[in-house]
């Protein structure tokens, strides 16, 4: 493993692979995946092997959709995405509870009445799961269950969703609609970039890849001129960073390069530079009560968006916004907790996920050449056994249990 991980780590900056569609992945360790495994490398086919066998219930598993709601949306329209806002309860001073009143950090057990967040959560590991394994494999029958999957909640005439968010995290007794439910999208919009993954597959047609242009067209359109999309964009805290993120992910596979471009220069650095502290910390998050957490949400959402950018050319670790900051510098803020999160002196109510800081040091470590990024990314690790499709990618940070 040790191997593995210094050959990935010289051929990941060196730079030396890319064939990957242009999506919301580490397109270089996808591709290094793959053609260790078509070498036949003996712990990647055993890793591989591994992973499709916990994607086995992804192909027998029931197909997803908005429609699967049991209550339904102000617009009456089944179709229309909705969810509940995660932080806010009934106002146990009023009789019927209205209107709702915000518990940071604490999640109101009514979101699951609501299945859209979960299914799309569901939705977007099984897609990444099957599409990234027809890509290495070759194998139809994870492309054919990709596919099925995509039409479902996408294009389906009957169940396919409204390419809106108009009605996420809603909250009960206010009427104003909310922009920042837009977070939400994130989720299936990484199943929309892995479509790519799957366009060569027999199992996806030239017309179903048609239809799911239009649809991410016409989400796109609506999240850049609808009244809740600019408003979520100029969120000053990780929303906006969010915002931009999605954003990418819907041009990377409407292959809008000039655009992705654009909005790197003229949004995302500027939203960094405006975001950090001079310490490098990041005061929004700060506030909250799982601020480690929502401090690494935030650069995840950076470390999404280079995955993008940086197959065109642009480091958005390492590139100053107009006040001179850089996301390095919020890597160099949060790090010491990364190794000793008890250590952190502000607000955290729940425990916080040592693997996403793997991931996160690892991607920073590429990105800004830095070897002790690298070295304590594989020190802190992820579960070989874990079946977190987030972490499929990331072979060269697996220990055996």
């Amino acid at each position: 493993m040790k191997r593995i991980f210094f050959v990935w780590v010289l051929c990941l900056c060196g730079g030396i692979l890319k064939s990957a569609p242009l999506g919301p992945f580490n397109a270089a360790l996808l591709d290094q995946l793959k053609a260790d495994y078509q070498k036949g490398d003996k712990s990647v086919n055993q890793y591989i092997e591994f992973i499709e066998k916990k994607a086995t219930p992804y192909l027998k598993m029931p197909l997803l959709s908005v429609t699967a709601k049991k209550k339904l949306p102000p617009s009456k329209d089944p179709r229309d995405y909705m969810t509940l806002a995660p932080y806010w309860w009934p106002d146990s001073t009023k009789a019927d509870g209205l209107p709702y009143i915000r518990k940071d950090g604490e999640r109101n057990p009514e979101v699951y009445e609501y299945p859209e967040r979960e299914n799309a959560n569901l939705l977007g590991d099984a897609v990444s799961c099957l599409g990234i394994l027809y890509y290495i494999t070759g194998k139809e029958v994870y492309a054919d269950a990709c596919a099925n999957l995509l039409r479902t909640w996408f294009i389906d005439s009957k169940l396919g969703m409204n390419p809106n968010m108009t009605y996420a995290q809603h909250i009960p007794g206010i009427k104003k609609i909310r922009a920042a439910g837009f977070i939400d999208s994130r989720r299936f919009c990484r199943a929309l970039g892995v479509a790519k993954l799957i366009e060569l597959s027999t199992g996806w047609p030239s017309s179903d890849n048609k239809k799911l242009d239009e649809w991410a067209a016409a989400f796109c359109y609506w999240m850049e001129n609808s009244t809740q999309g600019q408003t979520e964009a100029h969120a000053g805290n990780n929303h906006g960073l969010w915002y931009e993120a999605i954003h990418l992910m819907v041009l990377a596979y409407l292959d809008r390069t000039d655009r992705i471009r654009e909005v790197a220069e003229q949004n995302i650095l500027p939203k960094i530079g405006a975001q950090l502290a001079d310490d490098g910390s990041l005061p929004q998050e700060l506030k909250r009560t799982l601020s480690l957490h929502y401090s690494t949400f935030a650069l995840e959402a950076l470390m999404e968006a280079n995955q993008i950018t940086s197959q065109i050319g642009i480091n958005l670790w390492n590139t100053p916004a107009s006040n001179g900051k850089a996301a390095s510098q919020a890597v160099a803020y949060l790090y010491p907790y990364y190794l000793h999160p008890e250590s952190w002196k502000f607000k955290q109510i729940k425990p916080f996920d040592s693997s996403r800081a793997a991931i996160l040091l690892y991607e920073a470590g590429i990105a800004l050449n830095n070897p002790q990024y690298l070295d304590t990314a594989k020190h802190i690790g992820l579960k070989y056994s874990s079946s977190n499709m987030e972490t499929l990618l990331y072979l060269v940070l697996k220990k055996n249990e």
